[in-house]
């Protein structure tokens, strides 16, 4: 009586087709390689597929010590002979801008002149030391009186400070 599995045997062998022969030739190098080499086998038969070189990408070419350049080791050694005066109090522009304060925010943050980005880290100092955090919401402070003169609301949002003092900045 035949079983399933020779029946299985008999129909592959009648399809009369080969094995491929990428596993062939696996097998063979498998058992070449368990085997020690026979003195008629030369170590031509046995080559590994050769792998692509990884691509890496092209960088620019480096350029001359002497030439303009924007890099950042060039720029600091460039720019610390032409920093000798006192740059630190320089008027700036835009945000950075000292600008004259109006008579009651300058009486909160003690200077009647002040770059706007000062003004908003000294409003915030004074709000941290005077302890005006809303203890149900910290993002949010509680005017005392001298504050309030210059925001002009009893509550509001540190976030949104700039929107209260951009009126006590003159110009």
């Amino acid at each position: 009586m035949a079983t399933p599995l020779d029946d299985k045997k008999k129909k592959r062998a009648s399809t009369g087709k080969k094995p491929a022969a990428k596993k062939a030739k696996k097998a063979s190098d498998e058992s070449a390689s368990a085997s020690e080499p026979s003195e008629g086998d030369s170590e031509e038969e046995y080559s590994p597929k050769k792998s692509k070189p990884i691509k890496t990408r092209k960088l620019p070419p480096k350029k001359k010590k002497g030439s303009e350049s924007d890099s950042d080791e060039d720029w600091g050694k460039k720019n610390k002979g032409a920093k000798k005066g006192g740059g630190a109090k320089r008027g700036g522009s835009g945000y950075t801008k000292s600008m004259t304060l109006s008579p009651e925010l300058a009486a909160l943050v003690g200077q009647d002149a002040m770059a706007r980005h000062e003004v908003v880290k000294k409003v915030c100092a004074i709000i941290k030391e005077r302890d005006l955090f809303d203890p149900k919401n910290k993002q949010y402070a509680i005017c005392d009186d001298a504050l309030f003169k210059v925001i002009g609301v009893k509550r509001f949002r540190t976030f949104g400070m700039m929107k209260f003092l951009k009126n006590h900045f003159i110009s």
